[in-house]
């Protein structure tokens, strides 16, 4: 009896050591358990504080459009009396060479030109050697333009200011937006549909204010009649007779027109039979005609030239975006063009934009030294009307 309490006791103790083991254990895997934690906090705290005093990046400078770059280096010679002719432009791999038959403008030119290009990357860099007569502009280290001013013994061309015209399309509809545009310094031309309510009154307060009036021909498109171009258009599906009697009906009926272009007119404008039944018309009126361009295949100046009306075309639509820094760029983008080729034709239309665009842009066209006429004055020899205040 003795020998079984005995054994009752020891199981008993047996017990109670393997509990008082377990939760030993157990207090011992929670210590370690809280020491790793504190580590791996502590650890990430102090990675937290290194990275908070290390200096932030410096921002990465926006690469500047070339395009862009070439603009002001172009504006700033012509701004020094350098003009277009004295310039040979050679590309090779990554950048543009100009040789420049003139001397080194002074150190001011280059001045107002670093301001401009820092405007455009923080990037860019210009470093003028007087004494060499070379100018480097560079992008970080890639070198973007290089030029060489060599003064020419040879009689200079006589420098002629590149000139272009701005065609405002679709007025008549309301006085609003041709008041606007009369308050702008430009001789812009109003191209007037003739259907609206409101197109004679637009026509007579352009003519009054100086401004030379076109009609905005409504012609067939492509896509016709899902795309409408307005009441009364010129079909291709119309005969002679038929076509030119609503265009005199329209000529007609709005005061002051020395020319016309055509509204849409995609398809209308491929079509032989048809353009000629509308040039008729136009040099039988003593107009000219301004070809919108809209479509690759138009026929229009070909006819034109060959029945002898005074002509040309549209080189860029300015607002196809409506956003006022992309009508800007269009606007610089037909100034490009005139410096290359001594004069550009841009067609826009009313939107609040291109109003805020052309407002902004007139007093940067005349600083490049950009002369802006009606577009009458770009029109090849011919029998014409002019009015403007480019006249």
């Amino acid at each position: 009896m003795a020998k079984k309490k005995t054994s009752a006791r020891s199981k008993k103790i047996s017990r109670r050591t393997a509990s008082q083991r377990f939760r030993v254990l157990l207090a011992a895997l929670f210590v370690t358990g809280f020491l790793i934690l504190c580590l791996v906090v502590l650890g990430h705290l102090r990675q937290t504080w290194h990275s908070s005093n290390k200096p932030l990046p410096k921002p990465v400078a926006q690469a500047p459009a070339v395009g862009d770059v070439q603009l002001e280096l172009d504006s700033a010679l012509w701004r020094a009396g350098i003009s277009f002719e004295r310039l040979q432009i050679t590309s090779e791999p990554g950048m543009l060479k100009y040789e420049v038959r003139a001397p080194m403008p002074k150190r001011k030119t280059f001045k107002e030109l670093q301001q401009r290009l820092a405007k455009l990357s923080s990037g860019l860099h210009l470093e003028a050697v007087q004494a060499d007569g070379r100018v480097a502009i560079r992008y970080g280290q890639q070198l973007l333009f290089l030029v060489h001013f060599r003064p020419s013994k040879l009689a200079e061309p006589v420098s002629v200011r590149p000139r272009v015209a701005i065609v405002m399309d679709d007025l008549g509809h309301e006085l609003k937006s041709a008041r606007a545009l009369i308050d702008i310094p430009l001789p812009v031309t109003f191209a007037i549909l003739p259907y609206p309510s409101q197109a004679a009154s637009v026509a007579r307060l352009a003519h009054r204010h100086g401004h030379e009036v076109m009609l905005h021909i409504p012609m067939e498109p492509r896509g016709y009649p899902a795309i409408d171009p307005g009441p009364q258009a010129l079909l291709h599906t119309m005969g002679t007779a038929e076509l030119q009697g609503q265009l005199r009906k329209w000529l007609d009926l709005l005061p002051h027109v020395v020319g016309g272009n055509n509204h849409m007119g995609s398809r209308l404008t491929e079509q032989r039979e048809s353009m000629i039944a509308v040039l008729e018309v136009m040099r039988e009126r003593g107009l000219f005609f301004v070809d919108s361009k809209t479509s690759s295949a138009s026929v229009a100046v070909k006819e034109a030239h060959r029945l002898g009306v005074p002509v040309t075309l549209r080189d860029v639509f300015l607002d196809n975006v409506r956003e006022v820094p992309a009508i800007a760029r269009e606007i610089q983008k037909l100034a490009g063009v005139a410096r290359r080729r001594g004069s550009a034709v841009g067609i826009c239309h009313p939107y609040p934009e291109t109003l805020a665009a052309l407002r902004q842009e007139a007093e940067v066209l005349r600083e490049q030294g950009i002369e802006v006429v009606p577009v009458s004055k770009l029109l090849a020899p011919g029998n014409r009307r002019t009015v403007g205040k480019g006249g």
